[in-house]
């Protein structure tokens, strides 16, 4: 793999105790553990960090995380559920297209964690980015690629909320087989592939939303976001949650505060949404996203 360091870093967070390390060998930080926050987000946080050298190691890592997930899956399960967000995350992952031969993609489940209320062929879609990057070329069955419905989104303006209940009872149609249901009766993804933004929004949760402290309902609509289009639907934060790993990419100088910020103050009042994220979490960081941490 290129670009990944050798040194791992093992640290544990008890919120109010100081930072403990134990070198072991390859540069990778696991076992940070969180416990605390409202009934949404409770429960300890294991944080897993990969650093490499430049965004190629970034997409080195991401496929290689991928594909051991999606082998582990397809041994325990039969299949590999994986929601994914847009943008640059997407086109790293195209470069499993060069993996074809070592994957199952045929026993994939595919799923978005948001998306824009546009037709597919829309370059702010989501689905169409993923398909374009990757599933154009690789032979996941069209059947397990669950988009939004686009025959909802003749216009952005009214469609965020007849897609994200169209798109809640298709995820709910397809429990408990292709998609596991937890004691709280929440959708179990193998894993989620979460962007961030400047501001540490993930999917379409934004700082200090409201739908932030929603507990009921899978999919959410959101008709106000403060980035273009307005209307979008989103997975829930208990429903990310629930899955049992989500993966953060942080890549260029560009990424650098925010990513310090989330990993290094973590701050739990719904100022940063990606800080809110806990269970199994793994992050994936090269030199320059990393530039303003001061533990790493």
């Amino acid at each position: 793999m290129r670009g990944v360091s050798a040194r791992t870093t093992t640290t544990t967070d008890r919120r109010d105790a100081s930072w403990a390390r134990d070198r072991l060998g390859a540069r990778t930080t696991a076992n940070r553990s969180r416990i605390g926050g409202s009934s949404s987000r409770m429960g300890a946080t294991t944080t897993r960090t990969t650093y490499v050298e430049t965004s190629e190691g970034c997409a080195d890592a991401l496929v290689a995380v991928v594909k051991n997930a999606s082998a582990r899956a397809i041994a325990s399960r039969g299949t590999f559920s994986i929601a994914l967000a847009g943008g640059s995350l997407i086109r790293m992952l195209g470069a499993l297209k060069k993996a074809d031969a070592e994957v199952e993609f045929g026993k994939w489940v595919v799923f978005w964690v948001d998306e824009r209320c546009v037709k597919w062929a829309d370059a702010e879609s989501n689905f169409g980015g993923a398909k374009r990057a990757l599933f154009d070329d690789v032979d996941v069955p069209k059947s397990s690629l669950f988009a939004i419905d686009e025959t909802l989104c003749e216009t952005n303006a009214g469609a965020a909320i007849p897609c994200a209940e169209a798109y809640e009872k298709d995820l709910r149609a397809l429990t408990p087989h292709a998609i596991e249901l937890d004691a709280n009766g929440l959708p179990v993804f193998d894993m989620l592939l979460l962007g961030f933004g400047p501001d540490g929004h993930i999917c379409s949760l934004f700082p200090n939303h409201e739908l932030l402290k929603a507990t009921d309902g899978w999919i959410l609509p959101i008709t106000d976001s403060p980035k273009p289009p307005p209307e979008r639907v989103t997975f829930s934060l208990p429903v990310v949650n629930a899955a049992r790993e989500k993966v953060f990419v942080a890549s260029g100088e560009g990424k650098a505060e925010m990513t310090a910020r989330i990993l290094e103050e973590a701050p739990q009042d719904g100022s940063i949404p990606a800080a809110l994220v806990t269970g199994n979490v793994r992050w994936i960081i090269d030199a320059a996203a990393a530039s303003k941490m001061r533990n790493k």
